[in-house]
């Protein structure tokens, strides 16, 4: 198993990288966000979570631990947002021909964060929180005086466990078995994973590989068929996703999936809503599929 250095000790001095993304899909079916977007730069983020452990007596003893867990409270300190950002935030309105925000009734929407922080050694450790909410921030105004006195905003965003179970959702026994998640965190000092495009998406217990992970292609065949998922390849354990749909006018009438070979459909492809799903991908994926044009 790697490690870090015994002797590698650190403490935090820096924070950077801040990127939102809204949740489109949190189902049994698939986790999917929009691309992460730089927001603001920020001053500090602070992470709690409450838990508790209570014991149980039986027999005039303490036999049985209950533990529980607590949704995380992510205090972000940032510069002041755009209107536009702040309605993005809070789940108001915004106005982009007047540059009006409308603080109106609010839309709750479900969003994933990302971000770095710097150690004393000058390395990283890369964060990516799945799902929560924000709150609507408080905002303090102040006079303007002889010092250099100014206020900055404070974000909280309320973090919580995903409906998706990822394939590394818990180890247990020596083997990944699913579950759902609340975030990952991944250290730079172990050298395992190539950090260029961690922010180009949200990362999740099933996208993160180690450098110089096997990665399969995958070949769309398709004739009067469109595929949601425009990916050509994907890596070696990660899941697939994608959804078929046909052509106005036209109706599916035969999909094959292969993976490395083999044909998967009866066990990858659900007919009745045109979905594709592969837990585990193997093998180079290859997808036929035809639709023929509607009578009349």
């Amino acid at each position: 198993m790697p490690t870090q250095n015994d002797t590698q000790y650190f403490e935090y001095r820096g924070v950077d990288q801040f990127h939102i993304a809204r949740v489109t899909q949190d189902d049994k079916t698939g986790y999917v966000t929009e691309t992460p977007v730089y927001f603001q730069p920020v001053q500090e983020i602070g992470k709690t979570t409450d838990s508790a452990s209570e014991a149980h007596y039986y027999d005039n003893k303490a036999l049985i631990v209950v533990n529980s867990e607590s949704a995380d409270t992510i205090s972000i300190t940032m510069t002041v947002p755009t209107l536009q950002q702040l309605a993005q935030l809070t789940g108001k309105s915004f106005d982009p021909e007047t540059g009006m925000y409308v603080d109106g009734e609010r839309q709750n929407d479900y969003y994933a964060i990302s971000y770095r922080t710097k150690g004393t050694d000058g390395k990283y450790r890369y964060v990516s929180r799945l799902k929560g909410t924000f709150n609507i921030p408080e905002e303090t105004v102040s006079t303007e005086n002889d010092g250099t006195d100014t206020t900055n905003v404070q974000v909280t965003f309320t973090g919580v466990y995903t409906n998706y179970e990822f394939n590394k959702g818990k180890y247990v026994n020596g083997a990944w078995v699913k579950g759902s998640a609340k975030g990952i965190v991944v250290d730079e000092r172990y050298n395992l994973v190539d950090f260029s495009t961690f922010f180009n998406q949200v990362q999740t217990p099933d996208s993160v590989q180690a450098s110089g992970s096997n990665t399969f292609s995958i070949t769309n065949t398709l004739t009067h068929v469109n595929d949601s998922n425009p990916d050509t390849s994907v890596n070696s354990g990660a899941a697939y996703l994608a959804a078929l749909t046909a052509e106005t006018g036209y109706t599916m009438d035969d999909v094959t999936v292969t993976m490395g070979g083999t044909d998967i459909t009866s066990t990858a492809y659900t007919a009745a809503n045109g979905v594709i799903y592969i837990a585990d991908v193997t093998g180079d994926i290859v997808v036929t599929a035809t639709a023929t044009e509607n009578e009349g």
